[in-house]
């Protein structure tokens, strides 16, 4: 808070008139209260007025609490009958004789392409009057707001101040201040929780999870925070933020070979040799075929957490769509060391109209400029929707191709599945026979890893129905009999599956076709016991 009011102070020694100041609402009342202690400091006056009320008040500090005093020189319009009579307080400042900063809130949404092109160019005219005219009359105009987006016409004449989210270091200091009874190693770690938030949401995090009990520890403040972070995340930008989970994944073992090279590439050595994670990765392929997955076991092997962003939400935001992915982009680089997934990249491109190319433009940019140690992630399906430019070199530096599992990584991916629920599959066990498997494999030809999941499960579901045909509670946990699922119930389940690589070949192969022409193999030549190769057809 205190760079920002800095900032704020530098622009009005620039004998700047007009100012915009982005900053979300719940550190309004902080802001005013920095601002209202430096212009004290300096022997200004601070006012503020709102469109929700149209009244002049004088910010004062009495008794280390912000107060407002209405101001009562500023007599507002009572009939309104035009629009621009609610924002009579831009020409009142333009005349009075009183001096020091107006913080006008309210007005932003009024002059960023608003379709009330008679009142919207009122107020920027009236704006344009109140820069040139109080140029040197010792008086400033603050604009005030959650999103300070300027339409193009006014942009350059108005500087722009962003409110960024605090650092770990400054939310290490201000946690030391609240928290003097932890140790520092428990502050870095409260700290690095919860970064991606504003000060007065770590705050009313902490304060949430205290209130609960009568003391808590550090290792249980930490999740909390956590848990709140999560939670706030979602709502705020509609996205998912995974921490590191511990999964298994059959196949694709180039891909992790490609993504263990990353997580040396993170280290300080190779900053040192002035060496980088990639700029982006694409993973190209059918529905189905893992590439959700695969981002989640580079998160796993990388020990980093996970946004998940589904890309083309931004095309359902409209005029904001803009406004929240470069939030989102702020997020994420102030997060730092994450892997930010951007799933089924290809559907935010499907319109082809101009706002899915300005969006593109804007993730490019930051792609190209970012310092942060961020692994960006896409997926698609068809890469005929993405832009050329998003695919040229540079620009996402590997690209894998993810493709239908072959013998091996379906046997693999099987074993996988039957592990939740049979326990003779656990710690690489296995009950069928290589003969089993072959009718099994041959059976789930062309099917993708979710549809081989989807026919476990309701293998399973249908062994449960058969060993339970009524409903009872009567048997003790530690005295259940175990689940054991039959290639009987497998193949059964199979016939209930309509894999999509049958039911839509002609797409899919196009898929496929066209993900061989530019992504790298995902998974090495099947080498398997189960490969085609292998295959003794004299036995």
């Amino acid at each position: 808070m205190k760079g920002l009011v800095q900032q704020i102070f530098d622009l009005i020694k620039l004998l700047n008139p007009l100012i915009a100041v982005e900053s979300p609402l719940q550190e309004r009342l902080k802001l005013l209260s920095s601002l209202t202690r430096e212009c004290e400091s300096q022997n200004l006056k601070c006012y503020l007025w709102s469109l929700e009320d149209d009244s002049l008040c004088q910010l004062q500090i009495l008794e280390e609490k912000l107060t407002l005093n209405i101001v009562s020189e500023y007599q507002p319009i009572t009939d309104k009958t035009r629009h621009e009579h609610y924002f009579e307080i831009l020409r009142f400042w333009k005349t009075t004789p009183l001096q020091g900063i107006l913080i006008l809130e309210g007005i932003f949404p009024w002059i960023a392409n608003n379709p009330d092109l008679l009142t919207s160019g009122w107020i920027k005219s009236a704006l344009i009057n109140l820069k040139l005219h109080n140029r040197n009359c010792n008086k400033t105009a603050i604009l005030l707001g959650p999103n300070a987006t300027l339409s193009y016409d006014i942009a350059l004449l108005i500087p722009t101040l962003t409110q960024q989210l605090p650092t770990i270091e400054e939310i290490s200091i201000y946690l030391r201040e609240i928290l003097p009874f932890f140790n520092p190693s428990e502050i870095h770690e409260l700290a690095f929780a919860a970064v991606g938030l504003y000060m007065a949401d770590i705050k009313y995090g902490i304060r949430e999870a205290i209130s609960e009990v009568d003391e808590i520890f550090a290792q249980e403040l930490i999740l909390q925070l956590l848990g709140y972070k999560i939670k706030l995340l979602k709502r705020v930008y509609d996205i998912e933020f995974l921490q590191p989970q511990s999964i298994k994944v059959g196949g694709l073992e180039l891909m992790q070979e490609s993504l263990k090279k990353y997580k040396r590439l993170m280290t300080p050595l190779a900053l040192a040799y002035n060496l980088r994670i990639p700029k982006g990765v694409l993973l190209i392929g059918p529905p189905g075929t893992g590439k959700s997955y695969s981002a989640k076991v580079c998160s796993q092997l990388l020990g980093v957490p996970m946004i998940i962003v589904e890309w083309g939400n931004f095309r359902k935001s409209g005029n904001q769509a803009e406004y929240k992915l470069k939030k989102l982009l702020a997020l994420v680089d102030r997060i730092d060391r994450i892997i930010f997934y951007l799933d089924d990249f290809d559907k935010g491109f499907a319109g082809d109209d101009d706002l899915g190319r300005r969006l593109a433009g804007m993730l490019l940019t930051w792609m190209q400029e970012r310092t942060s140690n961020v692994l960006i992630i896409a997926s698609a399906n068809n890469l005929e929707l993405l832009p050329p430019e998003l695919t040229r070199c540079g620009r996402f530096d590997d690209i894998f191709k993810v493709d239908l599992p072959n013998n091996g990584e379906r046997y693999e991916i099987f074993k996988i599945h039957l592990a939740r629920f049979d326990r003779r599959f656990r710690n690489g066990g296995d009950a069928y026979s290589e003969e089993q498997w072959r009718r099994l494999l041959k059976e789930t030809y062309r099917c993708v890893g979710a549809e081989i999941q989807a026919i476990v499960e309701k293998a399973a579901a249908s062994t449960f129905c058969q060993m339970f045909p009524e409903v009872t509670n009567n048997h003790q946990h530690s005295q259940l009999p175990p689940l054991e699922i039959t290639l009987t119930s497998l193949l059964e389940a199979r016939q209930n599956i309509n894999p999509l690589a049958i039911r839509e070949a002609d797409k899919v192969e196009r898929m496929r076709n066209r993900a061989s022409l530019q992504g790298l193999p995902s998974s090495p030549i099947d080498d398997s016991v189960y490969s085609h190769g292998n295959i003794n057809i004299f036995s």
